[in-house]
């Protein structure tokens, strides 16, 4: 993800849908660069609000299904998901 002094996050959110014959697949809505956070709870908040500005939503889980987050700690980037919400 390169540019990044500190711990850079990528976090993607993802709709839950079915495709035309009936199998089930996570369709990426927007993925969002967060260049620096303190812990990756803050940088998927930020992420989140980020997302609801964009899209002009009260609330972020109105157009995706669940999270996912890259991070990059300058020693190489690692993916980890955050699950389905409730």
């Amino acid at each position: 993800m390169g540019g990044c002094g500190m711990t850079c996050y990528r976090v993607s959110f993802y709709k839950h849908l079915l495709s035309s014959d009936g199998h089930p697949f996570r369709c990426l809505q927007q993925s969002i660069k967060i260049r620096r956070a303190r812990s990756i709870e803050r940088a998927v908040l930020a992420a989140e609000r980020r997302f609801e500005r964009r899209q002009h939503l009260p609330a972020w889980d109105l157009h995706a299904d669940d999270v996912d987050v890259e991070i990059d700690d300058n020693g190489g980037a690692r993916q980890e998901s955050l699950g389905e919400v409730a």
